[in-house]
């Protein structure tokens, strides 16, 4: 390879295009953390300068270049193995100046930046030709329109962006608006100097602001050092450095990379649904990320850490053609979106919804091994997800630990892909394999203790106790049951209040009894005194007595699960417990253990 160290005027005074594989991200760079600290850093070589100060070049770090044969009649190309996120900065840097040189009669200016941004071969028969930098295939229709707008007014009224105003999702063309209006704030045609600042600017781009070229031999590997270049600027995703790797490849190949990327990659880069982030803290991360995370678990019937999952996908795919994994991945895409679109109600969308009550996304491999190759088999999988949720709900409320449930569903994995008996009984002989704490599934009489005797409301999160009265409620609705749909989030409330003492004696002659006090604390918080009412209408019930409480829940409630609540003129230590044997013969039928 060749490395030279080259300022604007030499990489961009050729006539040359530098392409951006269409494989590569999106353009991505951002005000606050990229474009502003680049301004700065030139405007301060910049100022230098005017000041008649010794001026050391700045170097904006490494870009890595690959020839492509010129066809007649074309301009000479580049491709952008590394680097796409500079050279394109730059491109806009140089068209915002250039635009705000001719709207102000600079017109030498106008003209000599012109040539950094446009070719001008009399040969080339195509008009994207003239660009010097020409993005990957999203972004291509925003940067035309940002190298042909002529001033920002036309692009804010194209992008419908208001005066002032950001459009992060737009970043090629809010990049430009950045820079236009940083270049007009230090510039400032008003004031005195300008002529000279003007000169300084021009100058220092063209000569002061410099790249380190490495220009590939035929033999360097491309991919190899476009890995080890990847952290510069905005880190890529695991899944910028998987669809490299995979196009990379279906080029190499001959494959057609221009059919298979739209047919199969596109939507990635499309859909901001797949770049959006989630989770918290270190676990948060792009959607896409995780759902290749998912993909291989399946496929390697392994964990595989999101730091290890490039490599782990470039192991997995070495040995297959590459437009294989692509329609391989795109299916299993399409059904680990759909788990956001499943049939309100259904068996699947009540496993997703549950799921995340729980924050158990361990089970997600296997829930999308099920719907993607199981997806005929619908009586095997709707059985699969009632005991696989019975499972981890009867866990949750004996509150045994969850530590072992990654490696848990690798082993269900590979029961699922097993031949003997049916794909349900196979993961049910791995569910009833242990009775030890680790792994064992609770039986109906560990549950019963659990739900009667201990203190949930206070051992689980809000969002756990809620998917277990609306389990309830769901149950409690038949045919005959108008169908309401509740769109707002219901709040626990304790029927007999958690501050008892004031409107809620004991039963006579024991208000004094430690012991009956302790107990009466204990099953407050058990499910027998939970249910579920609105936002308004907790506070205005809270902690009142029995009679306004329970006029106030029949006069609004209209839930299933309240109903019963209107016969009892009393509330007290028996009738909590009565409904709790109630409930748990719902949370029977609901979660049932074979």
């Amino acid at each position: 390879m060749d490395a030279r160290t080259l300022n604007f005027k030499t990489i961009f005074g050729q006539e040359r295009r530098h392409v951006v594989p269409l494989f590569q991200r999106p353009y991505v760079w951002e005000r606050g953390a990229q474009l502003q600290p680049l301004w700065e850093d030139i405007r301060a070589v910049a100022e230098r300068r005017l000041a008649g100060k010794s001026v050391r070049a700045h170097f904006l770090g490494a870009i890595v270049l690959d020839h492509v044969p010129k066809p007649t009649g074309h301009v000479e190309v580049r491709q952008v193995i590394d680097g796409q996120q500079r050279l394109t900065t730059i491109q806009i840097l140089c068209e915002a100046f250039c635009d705000f040189c001719k709207q102000h009669g600079a017109v030498k200016h106008h003209q000599a930046l012109l040539k950094l941004t446009r070719n001008d071969d009399p040969m080339s028969t195509d008009p994207d030709e003239q660009y010097k930098v020409w993005p990957t295939t999203v972004d291509q229709e925003t940067f035309r329109a940002v190298m042909n707008c002529g001033s920002p007014i036309e692009l804010r009224t194209l992008h419908d962006i208001e005066a002032g105003k950001a459009r992060p999702d737009v970043p090629i063309a809010d990049a430009y608006l950045y820079f236009y209006e940083a270049i007009g704030g230090w510039l400032n045609p008003e004031t005195p100097g300008f002529e000279a600042r003007l000169d300084g600017l021009f100058e220092t781009l063209r000569e002061c602001v410099r790249l380190v070229v490495i220009d590939l031999d035929p033999d360097d590997d491309a991919q190899v050092i476009f890995e080890t270049l990847n952290a510069r600027g905005t880190p890529l995703l695991p899944a910028d450095l998987v669809k490299n790797f995979l196009f990379h490849r279906a080029q190499l190949a001959g494959e057609g990379i221009e059919g298979l990327y739209k047919k199969y990659w596109r939507h990635f880069d499309d859909d901001g649904y797949w770049r959006e982030k989630r989770g918290r803290g270190h676990a948060r991360r792009a959607r896409i990320d995780t759902f290749l995370q998912h993909y291989l678990t399946v496929k390697l019937d392994d964990e595989v850490p999101v730091a290890h999952l490039y490599v782990a996908f470039r192991e997995h795919a070495a040995a297959r053609k590459a437009g294989e994994v692509l329609a391989e991945v795109r299916r299993y895409a399409d059904v680990y979106k759909s788990f956001d679109d499943l049939e309100p109600g259904s068996r699947e969308a009540l496993f997703v919804e549950r799921l995340a009550a729980m924050d158990l996304t361990t089970a997600y491999p296997l829930l999308l091994e099920l719907l993607a190759s199981y997806s005929a088999e619908k009586a095997q999988v709707r059985g699969i997800l009632i005991d696989i949720e019975s499972f981890l709900v009867r866990r949750m409320v004996c509150q045994l630990n969850t530590r072992g449930y990654n490696r848990l569903f690798i082993d269900l994995l590979t029961a699922l892909g097993g031949e003997s008996k049916t794909p349900r009984e196979r993961v049910r002989s791995v569910l009833l394999a242990t009775e030890s704490d680790s792994g064992r599934w609770p039986s109906d009489e560990e549950v019963r203790q659990a739900w009667l005797n201990n203190p949930l409301y206070k051992g689980l999160v809000r969002k756990r106790s809620r998917m277990l009265l609306e389990a309830f409620e769901c149950a409690l609705r038949t045919g005959k049951t108008e169908k309401v749909t509740i769109d707002e989030k219901l709040t626990l409330e304790h029927l007999m209040p958690q501050d008892w003492t004031k409107h809620w004696p004991l039963l006579s002659g024991k208000d004094g009894d430690e012991e009956a006090r302790g107990a009466r604390d204990r099953l407050i918080h058990t499910f027998g005194n939970l249910t579920l009412l609105t936002k308004k209408l907790n506070p205005s019930v809270s902690n009142g007595p029995w009679p306004k409480k329970r006029e106030q829940i029949t006069k609004h409630s209209i839930l299933r699960l309240n109903n019963a609540l209107f016969d009892h003129d009393e509330w007290d230590e028996r009738l909590i417990r009565k409904r709790g044997e109630t409930l748990f013969k719902l949370f029977r039928d609901i979660w049932p253990r074979p």
